[in-house]
């Protein structure tokens, strides 16, 4: 193998800190860390040395993504210095084009009562 796949290019985003993610959100969410973990059926301890740990294991982010309602590995996908279009995310996409081409033709049409009311109201002398 090269060098290139051996070394990190230091240029590229570092991994957020999962436990951060995890304790920022529940923080700023005012949830009790005791209330987490009887919803992710665990010990307080394992919440709080969770909050510690730089790399969750997926399925820590699963349960707590579950449990708090809050998808955890969407947000660090976001975070992934990767273009990657999600199959809703291209669905709403198309979604929002389309609704943009509706829009242009119903300006269009409004442009034209606007002139045709400005001809009547030339006719009526108002």
């Amino acid at each position: 193998m090269s060098d290139n796949t051996n070394n990190i290019d230091k240029t590229e985003k570092a991994m957020p800190h999962n436990g951060k993610l995890f304790e920022h959100y529940v923080l700023s969410n005012n949830i009790n860390r005791a209330e987490v973990a009887r919803r992710m059926h665990m010990t307080n301890t394992s919440v709080y040395k969770y909050a510690e740990s730089p790399s969750l294991q997926m399925g820590i982010l699963w349960k707590a993504s579950l449990a708090l309602n809050h998808n955890f590995v969407a947000e660090l996908g976001a975070a992934l210095p990767v273009d990657y279009v999600t199959p809703k995310e291209l669905e709403l996409q198309n979604q929002i084009k389309a609704l943009q081409e509706q829009m242009a033709g119903l300006q269009k049409k409004i442009e034209h009562q606007q002139i045709e009311i400005g001809v009547y109201k030339n006719i009526v002398g108002k």
